[in-house]
């Protein structure tokens, strides 16, 4: 079928959406690659103590990244890092204070957000207070 005998709306719509791709620019390529596990343990903690622990990444994109939010899936966990944009090929730490409340078993997610990049990375910490 040759472009005559198209409807009219139908090549209104296709150069449309021809133009409109033209439009829109390709996001540099994602990618964060953490140099510690994405899981840290405490092993066996006292209760009421507090405990640090660190997760490094390396930013493996081809643009810097700049950690835009950190969200703890509760209070007894507390993030510390900073605001300033990681080059490429560059390594960043994320600092982690857990606050021993409850006496158990505890696997909390952290959920980290870049500026660039719309879906969350995901790192954890467990262990047991005792």
């Amino acid at each position: 079928m040759s472009i005559k005998n198209w409807p009219l709306s139908s090549v209104f719509v296709a150069s449309s959406l021809l133009f409109c791709g033209l439009a829109f620019v390709i996001p540099a390529e994602y990618c964060i690659k953490w140099e510690s596990l994405d899981t840290f343990n405490f092993g066996e903690i006292e209760s009421g103590k507090t405990e640090l622990c660190t997760f490094t990444f390396r930013n493996c994109s081809s643009d810097s990244v700049t950690i835009a939010n950190i969200r703890p899936a509760c209070g007894c966990t507390t993030p510390d890092w900073r605001e300033t944009p990681i080059p490429p090929d560059s390594t960043a730490n994320i600092g982690i204070e857990f606050s021993s409340r409850k006496t158990g078993y505890f696997y909390k997610m952290i959920k980290v957000y870049f500026k660039e990049f719309p879906q969350a990375e995901r790192i954890y910490v467990e262990g047991t207070v005792k």
